[in-house]
């Protein structure tokens, strides 16, 4: 028999991440490396229109519930009993209200994108000047008009999970009352207040203050062994799993980049963007979209912008993108000198409609090259003065920017984006899957770590 040092060396970790259209699994050893992954699809949607507004055949617990299942029963029982800690993301502002006693979803999940705007004049009259839960899409919104909608009460009997804490007590049993910073900052949780962080007196006083989660973790800590039925057959190390605290689907995808110095951002270019840095000091103003997460001791402060990639989907196939990429020629001064800049001074937040956005692309140059460099950057622009800004309102000086999302691809992008910040490295992320995120942060867990990013 080896060793237990030996055997502890053996062990891998399990991140789970479940997104807005499926699902993933990434399992880790002990060095983060990646060890395989799996995935899962929700159900088609029969209810509803695009874009996330259907629900799956059985609802949306359900789906996420099967998925679960479905992704750990397709790792290699070799894999499965190997893994001795769990952490799961999920979507931000997602959330379910629970039987207290079973855990069970007693009424449809409440997604992400989801308005409760009959709640907002209440939330605005009891939470301060530019917090988050002023927001219609808050998950305290959410809370309060369920509260309302139920005749005033339950607060006794169900409580509040988020979408990565039902999951997770899906493995760990306990029916309620666990989460963590980053999913609870929408919720009202502030990550300052104290020294673990803690709710606001003005929430402690709300009549369904009790439906809270209790117990509000640090990403990465532990929570509680994996102990039910279902996931004990799936999960079958012999020493036991640990599920830890997880964190955000958007906040996991940052944790894959593997960085954790001030100063470090990583720039997710999707259709939209969407800029996080580590900061030393907190900044927080709503009427920017700007916020801050803790995470590992520091700062993670968020922006986003609707400017992205849409912008050149709308004007090029993929094929035409890769074509005129080639054709830019970023060594020719004079050409970079006269490139128009279409959104100068926007900053992130979500201020340009999409035809505001598309009509402020004039003059557009002859050769679709040249039209093709002045959108890219444009959009560069944004995000460096973006920087700049959470930069200005005291946050640390960006100083490298890894990029996830489709426009890492784009190497002259790339380029484009570092001239912008004054030369700064910009580099593709080598993990850019949530799920990889949440794989590091069960590693950390297990080992008691103060920090995801494994020793080189």
């Amino acid at each position: 028999s080896s060793s237990s040092s030996a055997a502890a060396d053996d062990a891998l970790f399990l991140g789970l991440d479940f997104g807005t259209s499926g699902a993933r699994a990434t399992v880790v050893d002990n060095a983060g490396a990646v060890v395989t992954e799996t995935t899962a699809r929700y159900p088609p949607i029969v209810d509803g229109g695009k874009g996330g507004d259907g629900v799956p055949e059985g609802g949306w617990a359900e789906a996420w519930r099967g998925a679960l299942w479905s992704l750990l029963d397709q790792l290699d029982a070799g894999v499965r009993e190997r893994v001795a800690a769990v952490a799961v993301d999920g979507t931000s502002g997602t959330v379910l209200i629970v039987d207290r006693q079973s855990g069970e979803p007693v009424y449809p999940p409440m997604l992400y994108n989801e308005k409760r705007g009959d709640a907002v004049d209440f939330l605005c009259a009891v939470a301060p000047e530019g917090h988050t839960v002023r927001s219609p899409t808050s998950a305290l919104c959410k809370l309060h008009s369920w509260w309302v909608s139920n005749g005033e009460r339950g607060e006794e009997e169900f409580a509040l999970l988020h979408h990565a804490d039902w999951l997770a007590s899906r493995l760990h049993g306990l029916p309620h009352g666990e989460t963590d910073h980053n999913n609870a900052l929408k919720l009202g949780f502030d990550p300052g207040l104290g020294p673990n962080g803690d709710y606001p007196a003005w929430m402690k006083s709300l009549p369904y203050a009790s439906m809270l989660p209790g117990n509000v973790r640090a990403p990465g800590a532990r929570v509680a062994a994996v102990a039910t039925e279902r996931a004990r057959s799936a999960l079958t190390n012999p020493s036991g799993c640990v599920v830890v605290a997880g964190t955000t689907d958007s906040i996991a995808a940052f944790v894959a980049a593997r960085c954790t110095t001030p100063g470090d951002a990583v720039t997710s270019l999707g259709s939209s963007l969407a800029l996080k840095l580590v900061s030393a000091k907190r900044v927080d103003d709503s009427a920017k979209g700007v916020y801050s997460h803790r995470l590992c001791g520091s700062w993670l402060v968020g922006g986003s912008s609707n400017l992205g990639g849409w912008l050149l989907r709308s004007n090029f196939s993929d094929d035409e993108l890769v074509a005129l990429t080639d054709k830019i020629d970023l060594e020719d001064a004079e050409k970079g000198n006269s490139t128009p800049d279409y959104y100068p001074g926007v900053l992130m937040g979500f201020g340009m409609t999409v035809k505001q956005a598309t009509d402020a692309l004039s003059p557009r140059p002859d050769a679709d090259e040249d039209f093709l460099r002045a959108i890219l950057g444009s959009v560069a622009g944004v995000e460096a003065r973006s920087y700049r800004e959470m930069a200005s309102m005291g946050a640390s000086n960006v100083a490298r920017v890894f990029t996830a999302g489709g426009g890492a691809k784009n190497p002259k992008w790339s380029t484009i984006r570092s001239r912008a910040m004054g030369g700064i490295p910009v580099t593709a992320s080598e993990f850019a899957e949530a799920s990889y995120g949440s794989a590091l942060l069960a590693r950390m867990g297990h080992y008691n770590l103060p920090t995801y990013v494994p020793e080189e």
